[in-house]
């Protein structure tokens, strides 16, 4: 049945307004799960890459703190919370809310990474991505894959819907290397952690890394495994087989941004039959980034729907969040896909509003830790 109330004002359909309609109904009051695959991939260390680390060094530690702040409250492998260079927080702080507002359960996926998080995870047997300008990036990419499936299904048996999202620092350039061995787009419309996206320097670095791959634009169209060997990252094959195995079963948000639609598109291409049950959940942030086009993105992989949660930190009185208004950070940890999530399954009782004041309320006890 389609929502008995408007969620509008929380949720904002941008793509595939009929689809979009149909896969919301049937999550809505449903059973939801939530799931974070971290990874990592040494592109992140390129000075100038990735600003989800106060320094390049430090966005290797990134994705293991921020599964951990989603256990614990607290990080444990690293000294203060994943911050951006001025002291911005992590998106973790939205998933944080969403998920103890909604009691959504979460899993933490361990696609492969250089610093293991304090945390139980699920193991799939990847390794640390290396610089996609090797272009041979990922090892154990079947591996990875299988074993993603065989979570999807598990997951998809005992729920409603499951969340995917991701942590992996300097995976916008990865994203936008696969995109375009697949052939999905040429011209660099991937987001950036930074208000001032370093375009010039990802179009360079996935020029140097499809030059070492052997691959022009286009070439790894139909092989989309072998397009994240050479130039991906070691969250996106773990990722790929959840959404596969649980979406042949069961609605699947993919939470995030321009990282998930490399997902998404390498699992339209495996299995184009789980169309009916993908939606891409982001946040009004990304949407409204001047520097990159999600929308334009997602229309380019298919007919799949785009919603995004509709959180403004305009009048929070913390610095830190504000700046998110002003091009910062936008998405990441399944912080829009997540919230849209926890919308959801508690058919509107979860809203803006209650995940604006649960952010602060945790926020004001993590900035004892920074």
């Amino acid at each position: 049945m389609n929502p008995p109330i408007d969620i509008s004002k929380d949720v904002i359909i941008h793509n595939a307004p009929r689809r979009a309609e149909e896969i919301l109904s049937r999550m809505w009051g449903g059973k939801a799960v939530f799931t974070c695959t971290i990874g990592n991939t040494l592109t992140s260390t390129i000075p100038g890459v990735s600003d989800a680390g106060d320094t390049p060094e430090l966005t290797l530690y990134t994705p293991s703190a921020d599964v951990e702040l989603l256990v614990h409250g607290r990080t444990i492998c690293m000294d203060g919370i994943p911050i951006n260079p001025g002291g911005i927080p992590t998106p973790a702080t939205v998933t944080m809310a969403a998920l103890a507002l909604s009691e959504m359960p979460f899993h933490i996926i361990n696609g492969g990474v250089n610093v293991l998080p304090h945390v139980p995870y699920f193991d799939v047997g990847g390794k640390a991505g290396r610089d996609i300008r090797t272009g041979e990036a990922v090892s154990n990419v079947q591996e990875c894959y299988e074993k993603g499936l065989v979570i999807g299904d598990i997951l998809g048996r005992s729920n409603d819907f499951l969340v995917a999202s991701e942590s992996c620092t300097g995976g916008t350039t990865t994203a936008l290397a696969v995109l375009r061995a697949m052939g999905i787009i040429e011209e660099n419309l991937v987001s950036s952690s930074s208000p001032n996206n370093p375009k010039e320097l990802k179009d360079k670095i996935v020029s140097e890394a499809l030059k070492a791959a052997g691959a022009e634009y286009g070439d790894l169209r139909h092989e989309p495994l072998e397009a994240i060997r050479r130039v991906g990252d070691s969250m996106m094959p773990a990722n790929l087989g959840l959404v596969i195995g649980a979406a042949r079963r069961i609605p699947v948000i993919l939470g995030g941004g321009t990282q998930m639609v490399a997902v998404l598109a390498a699992a339209l291409e495996i299995d184009p039959s789980i169309d009916e049950n993908v939606i891409v959940g982001t946040t009004r942030w990304l949407i409204n980034d001047r520097h990159s086009d999600i929308v334009r993105m997602v229309k380019s992989v298919g007919d799949i729907p785009l919603a995004a949660i509709q959180l403004d930190y305009t009048d929070s009185p913390y610095e830190g969040l504000r700046a998110y208004e002003e091009g910062y950070v936008k998405e990441g940890v399944g912080c829009g896909g997540s919230a849209i999530a926890a919308v959801l399954s508690t058919c509107g009782e979860v809203n803006c509003e209650r995940l604006l004041q649960r952010i602060h309320e945790d926020y004001k006890e993590i900035l004892k830790m920074i």
